[in-house]
């Protein structure tokens, strides 16, 4: 492909994202209308968002059908089918993903009564899952929509993934069940909000991974005027009763040493000193009911940490735990009565070398946006991402995945949800460089 006909393919596709921009921004108002709320969501009843994220996945796919896409689902979690659309490109040519998850977070109380219908003031579309990442799948068809009107045909495949069951970490049934399905590409987008203004379409190379998981220390149960002789010098201690609030209270002292000093063992280049923690986000501790006369005889710690590129999920549970079986040597009741782990849902960090060729080629793409249009800043290198998505995944299968979208991560999972509409019409035009940089030119299509 030479400079020229790139030069001629992005002034095309340029000018068809603004004829565009329009009907991109009325297909992200009818997606905010679907109810596509993870039906797994804390607290939330399942049953009132039910067969949601399908109907949003069958909105997207009829969009995207008179552009060339062939349909193809993939289901594994019952009413709850991945899209996976892909316009077959005329041959030799690379394949580019671009990922998105269909499912958002429980609405939020704010100041507009329907968050599921969208509101549009001040150049900001405000509705549930507008900037996470509703906006994403409309910039995804922007794309390429802009590229068939253009008349441009990719030499490689380009493949949509929306999926399913990303906000609550099922990637099981959603992109992690796509690619064993056989959907592979050989470089993939994600485009969630990475655009903080005035930082717009930051692209990200770099994700920490999480793990969830509780601790549970077993008590014993008295009557809480004995905790004096439970705990004097001299007394019948640990016979007449454990207070568990007491041994929870020395497990999180022996986690948060375990945690200053990840500080100094858990680095990774592309990270700050001190990136990696040991979130403790709930406690709870009674004897089945709550009631503060008595000892209660059961505490449990949910955590949720992160961990660098270069480990695996199992690697750290196994320190996390060793850790604390030492501490737990010092105290003579946690030793004969063992901390319990439930080691919950895990989410493998993602690196994609930024010296490797799909991350130069996007690079380019975005440092060509930048040439031509001042709202998007210079961007020497890729940055960390700001948190976890279904990039991770894909790096996970060995495949080279960037995030960069439209959209304020800081408004993500916030009560009055809002992206700026210009942010849409930006991500277009850098995914369909990219993909034009990446797939390459195949023959010439007819501008429809």
């Amino acid at each position: 492909m030479t400079e020229q006909a790139a030069a001629e393919a992005y002034a095309a596709v340029d000018a068809a994202v603004d004829e565009f921009a329009d009907e991109a921004t009325e297909l992200l108002t009818r997606l905010v209308a679907v109810r596509s709320v993870n039906p797994l969501q804390p607290g939330v009843d399942g049953s009132l968002y039910a067969g949601g994220e399908k109907r949003a996945n069958e909105l997207l796919a009829e969009a995207l059908r008179p552009l060339g896409f062939g349909i193809e689902w993939v289901e594994i979690a019952e009413g709850r089918p991945n899209l996976v659309a892909v316009l077959t490109g005329s041959g030799g040519g690379r394949s580019l993903g671009l990922n998105g998850h269909i499912d958002t977070v429980a609405p939020q109380a704010g100041r507009f009564d329907d968050p599921w219908t969208a509101v549009i003031e001040d150049g900001w579309l405000y509705g549930l899952g507008a900037t996470d990442m509703k906006a994403g799948h409309a910039a995804m068809w922007l794309a390429a929509k802009a590229l068939q009107r253009a008349g441009v045909t990719l030499a490689g495949d380009l493949h949509i993934h929306s999926v399913v069951g990303e906000e609550t970490m099922s990637h099981e049934i959603g992109t992690t069940a796509i690619l064993e399905a056989g959907h592979i590409v050989d470089g993939v987008i994600v485009p969630e909000p990475t655009s903080t203004a005035p930082d717009l379409l930051r692209v990200a190379n770099a994700a920490a991974g999480n793990h969830l998981f509780s601790v549970t220390v077993r008590g014993k149960s008295t009557h809480w005027a004995s905790r004096n002789l439970a705990i004097r010098a001299g007394g019948p201690g640990d016979e007449i009763g454990v207070n568990a609030i007491d041994k929870v209270v020395y497990v999180y002292s022996a986690m948060r040493q375990l945690e200053e000093q990840w500080a100094f063992t858990k680095t990774h280049p592309s990270f700050p000193a001190g990136a990696f923690i040991i979130h403790p986000g709930v406690l709870r501790a009674d004897i089945g009911v709550e009631a503060a006369p008595y000892f209660p005889d059961r505490a449990r710690i949910d955590y949720l940490l992160s961990f660098p590129p270069g480990y695996t999920s199992d690697e750290i549970a196994a320190e996390v735990e060793e850790h604390i079986d030492l501490a737990s040597r010092l105290d003579p009741w946690l030793r004969d009565h063992p901390v319990e782990f439930t080691w919950i849902d895990s989410w493998p960090p993602a690196f994609t070398d930024p010296e490797g060729d799909f991350a130069r080629s996007v690079m380019a793409s975005r440092a060509d946006l930048a040439s031509v249009d001042a709202a998007v800043p210079p961007l020497g290198a890729p940055v960390t991402a700001a948190a976890q998505s279904d990039a991770n995944f894909y790096e996970a299968f060995g495949i080279p995945a960037l995030v960069c979208g439209p959209g304020d991560v800081r408004v993500a999972h916030a009560a009055d949800e809002r992206v700026a509409l210009g942010n849409i019409a930006l991500a277009a035009r850098m995914i369909a460089r990219a993909a034009v940089d990446w797939c390459g030119l195949g023959e010439t299509a007819d501008k429809r």
